[in-house]
């Protein structure tokens, strides 16, 4: 516990410093970092895990690719084309191009055995870059973007941190203990009301309040939470597959950036499309 208070706390000012940046600065760059760096460092586990289990990924076309996803959709958004719920932008033709050609790549090599991990490489591009890609997303809102970024960060983030806490000092009965055996359901139960609790400072302070009313703001908000611990589960199953403990050591006490960013992933559309609707619906005509 101590390494991970000793870890998370600085990571908590590194990140509060890119958003003050973002917010100063010229449009977004303190989100573009945690964004690029973010992904790509991800895929760089997300290989290694399947590496570990069997799987024949590279590494450096899958980190590259989720480097050049990344640059060319904060492209798109520098010219206020966001990606959008159909994708049709230029992040998506290179996603879709990049899948062309491994399968060519595929074809080429006649190995049969490779095919497997062609399906692994197909899910991380999707599990890593294409639901985090919403987080971008959530930036580009109208209005409330830099509100509901920060929010979904701090309430993510948060939401994980309580449960854990939570779980350690009341936890009694096993939420799913075949996927990840140290969660608990009053863990579980602990993080959606205090990650609920924290969300709130964040709705305050910023455009949030003015519009998203809070009764649409506090079912939002559990929605997205409850994904979010499901995304911790999703990357704890994928762990177990290949029986690893982390998705690496870089992070003492926290794991590596896939055991850091896993929340977020999986509530990054959740979030996005909530928003969306949030607005289309709370704003007068």
């Amino acid at each position: 516990m101590k390494a991970r208070l000793l870890t998370g706390i600085p990571m908590a000012i590194l990140t509060v410093g890119l958003f003050v940046f973002d917010h100063r600065m010229e449009w977004a760059r303190g989100a573009w970092v945690l964004y690029a760096f973010g992904l790509t460092w991800g895929m760089k586990e997300y290989v290694r895990l399947q590496q570990a289990g069997g799987a024949k990924l590279s590494l450096v076309p899958m980190c590259g690719a989720t480097m050049l996803l990344c640059l060319a959709h904060v492209a798109e958004l520098w010219k206020e084309r966001p990606l959008g719920p159909a994708g049709s932008s230029l992040p998506h033709a290179v996603l879709v191009m990049a899948m062309v050609l491994s399968l060519c790549v595929e074809v080429v090599r006649g190995e049969p055995e490779r095919f497997r991990s062609v399906a692994l490489q197909f899910l991380g591009f999707f599990y890593i870059w294409w639901l985090g890609s919403y987080s971008m997303e959530i930036r580009a809102l109208p209005v409330i973007g830099e509100g509901a970024f920060i929010w979904y960060i701090v309430v993510g983030k948060w939401t994980d941190a309580s449960a854990y806490f939570t779980g350690k000092a009341f936890g009694r009965h096993k939420l799913i203990p075949k996927v990840s055996p140290g969660k608990t359901i009053e863990g579980f139960v602990g993080g959606l009301i205090l990650g609920c609790a924290g969300g709130l400072i964040p709705w305050y302070l910023t455009p949030l309040r003015t519009h998203v009313p809070l009764h649409v703001f506090i079912p939002l908000s559990l929605v997205v939470q409850v994904t979010g611990q499901f995304g911790d589960l999703v990357e704890s199953l994928m762990k177990r597959s290949v029986q690893a403990k982390d998705s690496s050591a870089l992070l003492p006490g926290l794991g590596g950036v896939l055991d850091v960013i896993d929340c977020l992933l999986l509530s990054a559309p959740v979030a996005y499309f909530g928003f969306l609707t949030a607005l289309r619906f709370t704003q007068p005509h």
